[in-house]
Order: C-alpha cells, then structure tokens, then sequence
C-alpha cells in the first residue's frame, strides 16, 4: 500500500503509538478529578499545553483544546462574534468546510475576498475594502489551502486588519508540521491546530487565543479549558497530540527538503507527459508536500478509484462525510475550466513518502489513468 493522503490525515507517528502505549494506570484519569490519579491526568494535560504552546512560539496565546479543527473553527468564529458584537466578517470561497459553511450562516454581514485563476489574494484589494469598513468586523482565512497548497500571506493580511481595527482567525491546520509557525510573530487573535495531520490522533485539536481577545464558549457545561469548552478533557489524544507536537518542527523542515524533491521529481515527470496536464497554484507559493493536478481524460472518481485498486491511496480533493467525490469548491473559486475540475485529484507527500513510491504512482497513473482513461469527463 501506497500512502499519499498526507492533507487528508498522516498516519499515527511511531512515537505517538509508543507514547500511548507506555501510558501507566496512574496517569490515565480524568483530568477534573481531586484525587491522584486525576491530578496526575490534570498535569499532564498541561503539560502537552505548554509543549504546543512553545512549539509554535505562541506566549502571547491561550491554549483551548477541543475535538479537532472543526470544532476549533466554529468555536473561533462563533465564539468571537457572539462575544463582540461582530457586524461583518470576510472570509475567502476557497476555505475549508468548517469555515464556509459557519460563515453562510452566521445573521451578519458575509463578504468575501477574491482570488485569481492561482488562487492568490490581492493585498491592495484587502486593504481599500477594509479601509472602507465602519463597524466592527472579523477576517477568517486559512494559512495553506488543503486542496491546492497555497499558501497565503498572513502576516501580511494580519497587519492590515489590524491597521484597520479587526480581528483575523486563521485556520492553520495545513500548515502544522509543513511549515515553521511563529505565532508572536505572525501576531493573529485565533488560531486552529489539529493532531491528526502532523502523525497524532483523530478527534483532538486546538484553539489558541491572544491573550488581548476574549470569546463565548459554544459548548458548556462542566467548566473545562477555562469554561470555553466543557467536557471531559480527551486525555489519550490530548497525550498523542504532545507527543507528535514533539516532531512538527522536524517534520517542517523534512517537508521543506526531501519532500519537497520528490514531489517535484512527480511534477517533472507529469509536465512531460503532455502540456495539457495542469498543475493548480504552480507559480504560486504553497506547500511543498502538495500536488494538486489535472489531465482530462478520466474523472476524479475513476482515477482515484482505479489506483485504490493498485494499493494507491490519493483523494480528489478535501475529504468529506459522505465519502464521495464531489467538485471542487476551491477549483471553481479559481475559475478553473470545468474539464479540469472534474478530473482533478491532489498527491499529498508525507514523512514515510520515498522516492520509489512517487515513481510507482507515477508510472500506473500514467498506464491505468493517462493512457487508458476513457473521455467521460461530465
């Protein structure tokens, strides 16, 4: 089997199985109780906090930890517009789900930002649209698309948002373990961080907050994480978290040296099959484990299942519930032509990525879907 889902979800670090595995009867408690065992979980708890907190150079940040990112990007933006009478928000048509779909139904003023056919923003744009803003007003925009890989300028965006008084949320969920974050620097009010795709467990993740911002909380009840997300702490993966947190500096600069090689070494050999293969946000800063690409002779679903078939694992785009392959929302937010987004599927490399493996992909997409895909494209 072939792994190559990285943006989807990396498989558990090595350490991260080690780590749960060695937990002892004493420290697996929960984490609000009074007694030994509880206070032992309590510690521990805070100490992964502390562990992301300095990770990604965040002093300047309060730690909430929740379900995953999901939960992390509802509580943000519904969070901070609940608690400060948010007018406005602007956000991008390329976002992940998790942010779209709270933004359409959030009772305020919805606007979005527009992109190019390379999926960037126009800082001039942002900034004669925020000049023009008179009440108060919050900025969502992710760090690095989870479809294409690009990567966009926030410390840029964050300082003119501040200039013109906002707030800026930021879901950082792809950049994590791709890229080096400094969050002091990069000086956002919210951002959200999730286990699952730097190597730890599903179903935990992160808010952090600037110490200068305050928000409501979506789920009460007991008073946990600061009475801003009640329940009981998920203490096995907040400990997987910890642990993978440990790499993600690591795995940064692995994606940024021989993960980088190989999918480059795939988009050379791609680029010489035929001028008609395109390869979206090519001329354009993204993430270097991400390839994002199309030739029109074979749908999405038919390519993706033909090399699942081959012990290929690849996706067509963001993962979704139903498990379907569905169009692209990012794609046709870059006005790309149809034909293209209906054959589109994403390579995303990871730490266990080889040279060999990209090869084996490589040559039976090039026989099973460029060579033999029959024209049903919709």
């Amino acid at each position: 089997m072939i792994y190559l889902d990285y943006n989807a979800t990396a498989p558990l670090h090595k350490n991260v199985i080690k780590k749960i595995q060695n937990l002892k009867f004493e420290e697996f408690g929960n984490p609000s109780s009074v007694h030994k065992i509880g206070r032992n979980s309590k510690k521990i708890v805070e100490e992964v906090r502390r562990n992301i907190l300095s990770a990604l150079k965040a002093k300047n940040y309060d730690l909430i930890f929740t379900s995953g990112a999901t939960e992390s990007n509802n509580l943000a933006i519904k969070g901070f517009i609940k608690k400060n009478n948010i007018k406005t928000i602007f956000s991008l048509q390329t976002e992940h789900a998790s942010v779209i779909d709270v933004v359409k139904n959030l009772d305020i003023e919805k606007k979005f930002f527009n992109i190019n056919s390379n999926g960037n923003i126009n800082l001039k744009e942002i900034e004669e649209l925020l000049s023009k803003q008179t009440s108060s007003f919050l900025v969502s925009i992710m760090f690095a698309n989870n479809e294409s890989g690009i990567i966009h300028p926030i410390n840029e965006i964050a300082k003119i948002v501040r200039k013109y008084k906002g707030i800026i949320h930021c879901d950082g969920v792809q950049g994590l373990g791709k890229i080096e974050i400094d969050l002091d620097s990069l000086d956002v009010d919210l951002f959200s961080i999730s286990s699952h795709k730097i190597g730890g467990p599903t179903g935990v993740g992160a808010l952090l907050i600037n110490t200068r911002n305050n928000i409501s909380p979506e789920i009460t009840g007991g008073g946990q994480e600061k009475n801003l997300r009640s329940g009981t702490e998920n203490f096995l993966g907040i400990v997987g978290f910890g642990e993978a947190i440990n790499e993600v500096n690591n795995l940064a600069k692995i994606c940024n040296s021989e993960i980088k090689n190989n999918r480059d070494l795939l988009e050379a050999n791609l680029k010489k099959l035929s001028n008609e293969i395109k390869i979206f946000g090519e001329d354009t800063n993204r993430l270097a484990n991400t390839c994002y690409f199309a030739y029109p002779s074979m749908t999405s679903e038919n390519q993706v299942i033909a090399l699942d078939q081959k012990g290929i694992c690849v996706s067509s785009g963001a993962a979704c519930s139903s498990g379907k392959v569905e169009p692209s929302h990012v794609l046709k937010a870059m006005q790309v032509d149809e034909k293209y987004i209906h054959s589109a599927i994403r390579v995303s490399l990871g730490w266990d990525s080889t040279k060999e493996q990209i090869e084996t992909f490589f040559n039976i997409w090039k026989s099973d879907c460029f060579k033999n895909g029959a024209l049903n494209v919709r």
